[in-house]
């Protein structure tokens, strides 16, 4: 009798140990340019898409109490136009490391909050005159969101729902000297690359995902 039970304490400490640890999330977001140098070249907002990954840390802080280690890739694009005669395109992939801690309220819904630091490429091309000319560069960012999980299905071994979340990005402000893609052959002047000044694609934002733990 006595191994029995010990046999079920092991294998219910091996089920809730390995249930839910990891969590897989895709969806999309939408962030407000609202910085001078962003306005410059768009007015829309980027927008984009999000794929994340999880880890439960099981630290055991509070019953209702989880913390997760994380990591994202996101992509996003906005267009516009410079001076009314040329187009620009907005381009952003970016990764982050972070993480979140989650609130059951409920058992189908959580509310969490995160923070994620980063690094963010960014690329700004325009377009006229028969002329494009492009640049990229790498900067960081820091996020910090506020978020809701309402779950679909919330069993032991898998869940199934949706995530909202309102949040910032801060956005280090990154120098552009866009230039057009030319013959390796050609021999160009330095003033044929010259800075346009520096671009910060930090804002609010709102985003939306379907997230799975298993």
């Amino acid at each position: 009798m006595r191994a029995l039970l010990a046999l079920t304490l092991v294998a219910a400490a091996a089920t809730s140990a390995s249930a839910g640890n990891n969590e897989v999330t895709f969806g999309s977001f939408n962030r407000a340019l609202r910085s001078s140098s962003a306005n410059a070249v768009t007015n829309d907002n980027l927008g984009g898409g999000q794929l994340g990954i999880a880890r439960a840390l099981r630290l055991g802080l509070y019953p209702d109490l989880e913390v997760w280690a994380t990591a994202g890739f996101g992509w996003g694009a906005a267009s516009g136009t410079l001076f009314q005669t040329m187009t620009t395109e907005v381009d952003m992939l970016g990764l982050t490391l972070g993480g979140r801690a989650r609130y059951a309220l409920h058992r189908f819904i959580h509310a969490s909050g995160r923070l994620d630091i980063g690094t963010a490429r960014n690329e700004l091309t325009v377009t006229g005159n028969g002329h494009t000319v492009s640049d990229a560069s790498w900067g960081g960012t820091a996020t910090t969101a506020l978020g809701l999980d309402v779950m679909l299905v919330a069993r032991p071994r898998f869940s199934l729902g949706f995530r909202f979340e309102l949040g910032y990005v801060t956005a280090t402000a990154v120098a552009l000297s866009p230039r057009e893609a030319g013959d390796s052959s050609k021999i160009e002047l330095d003033a044929m690359q010259a800075s346009i000044g520096h671009l910060d694609l930090g804002g609010r934002f709102f985003s939306f995902a379907v997230l799975s733990q298993f």
